[in-house]
């Protein structure tokens, strides 16, 4: 816990601030500490409002203030959306109970103006360190004691906005470093051998997550990252195909992304892999294409389903001829082997209409939605398709 009644207070940025309470003492105790630090943007509104407005990058929060009381049962969500992880930039401080609150997360433990304006001048806080490399041992503990995770980022039409796919993402919640983003542990798990089981555990909660009562109902297809010695291994994709069959999930409704790690030097073996898939009914796409990629032509003839371009592609093509050639180029080649066009890393309005204007089929990235767990993805997509379409 973060104790603002002695933090020494730094002058307030721009602050933008949502409130999440029924409690009117609350209510009037924030909107005296946002008057005093001459802070005019101050919205309040319930919990599920908040996790939709805080899922995406198109209102822009400083400062998250919640009640456990008043988050119908949310508050795990909205600190999972708030987090370094999801890649936010927007504090979470809760106020009063704390109990069973993630470790990070401030807390002002009463209704009082003066600590309420410590709290929102003092700089932000994070989750405990995450520097520092875990030990192989550390790596496979973390496997059989149940600390990975899933998130799930929505991937939607250019053409309309339509959301049709959500990317599983691993993650790894630790007791002390908190909750990790996958290159904090994954590259480090393929080193370590462990890219198998770690991914066997990704898609196993992912298939689990599709049939259970967030995602079940929604019609969204969801992307699983295999590594591509795991793709290589048969003993893997027999793995994958017991899981799907388990789970009752039609094969159509899996994208099995490969995730360029390490160079593809055995094509025919690739080939015999992708082809497997193909037979039994599942999509494939090939993540991160650039032309840092090694033999990327012939990868492309290969039978993928699906290209997803590299973010840091993306971001640069409103300022560099050469990065937009490509990426247009890239996206005309995929076309006429019959391949959907995914961009990553579209924040913004700008490289929506950019991408758009390519002819990139789908867009995923923090404009459309941040990596959300499961129980935030229904309340994402209702807020996503009540909000005017980006054109």
């Amino acid at each position: 816990m973060y104790d603002f009644a002695t933090a020494s207070p730094l002058p307030p940025l721009a602050l933008n601030l949502v409130l999440v309470t029924c409690d009117p003492h609350w209510t009037s105790a924030v909107s005296g500490a946002a008057s005093d630090l001459g802070i005019d943007g101050l919205s309040t509104c319930d919990a599920r409002s908040a996790l939709a407005r805080l899922s995406g990058s198109r209102d822009h929060y400083s400062h998250l203030l919640v009640q456990p009381d008043s988050a119908d049962g949310l508050i795990a969500a909205l600190a999972d959306v708030t987090s370094g992880a999801a890649g936010s930039e927007t504090t979470m401080l809760v106020l009063g109970n704390a109990r069973g609150i993630p470790p990070g997360i401030g807390i002002i433990p009463s209704a009082n103006r003066h600590s309420i304006r410590m709290a929102l001048s003092s700089p932000p806080h994070s989750q405990a360190t995450q520097e520092g490399a875990m030990l192989p041992s550390e790596l496979r503990d973390a496997l059989t004691a149940k600390m990975i995770e899933t998130r799930y980022q929505p991937i939607v039409s250019l053409a309309d906005g339509a959301p049709f796919a959500v990317e599983a993402l691993a993650r790894l919640i630790h007791p002390v470093l908190g909750t990790l983003s996958p290159d904090r542990f994954v590259p480090q798990m393929e080193d370590a051998g462990l890219a198998a089981q770690l991914t066997e555990i990704a898609s196993g909660k992912a298939f689990a997550d599709m049939t259970g009562p967030f995602l079940r109902d929604l019609g969204l297809r969801v992307t699983v990252n295999f590594p591509l010695d795991v793709i290589l291994a048969r003993a893997s994709l027999d793995r994958l195909e017991e899981q799907r069959v388990a789970s009752g999930i039609a094969p159509e409704r899996i994208i099995v992304e490969l995730t360029e790690s390490r160079p593809a030097d055995d094509l025919p073996m690739l080939r015999a892999s992708l082809d497997w898939l193909r037979s039994r009914g599942y999509k494939i796409a090939i993540d991160d294409v650039g032309p840092a990629v090694p033999r990327l032509t012939p990868l492309l003839d290969l039978p993928f389903t699906a290209i997803k371009l590299d973010m840091s592609l993306v971001r640069q093509v409103e300022d560099n001829a050469e990065v937009k050639a490509f990426l247009a180029q890239t996206t005309a080649r995929a076309h006429a082997r019959d391949m959907a066009v995914v961009a990553e890393g579209v924040e913004t309005v700008e490289l929506w209409r950019a991408m758009k204007q390519i002819g990139v089929d789908a867009a995923q990235g923090f404009l459309v939605a941040r990596p959300l767990p499961a129980a935030a993805v229904p309340i994402w997509l209702a807020a996503w398709n009540d909000t005017p379409a980006i054109v």
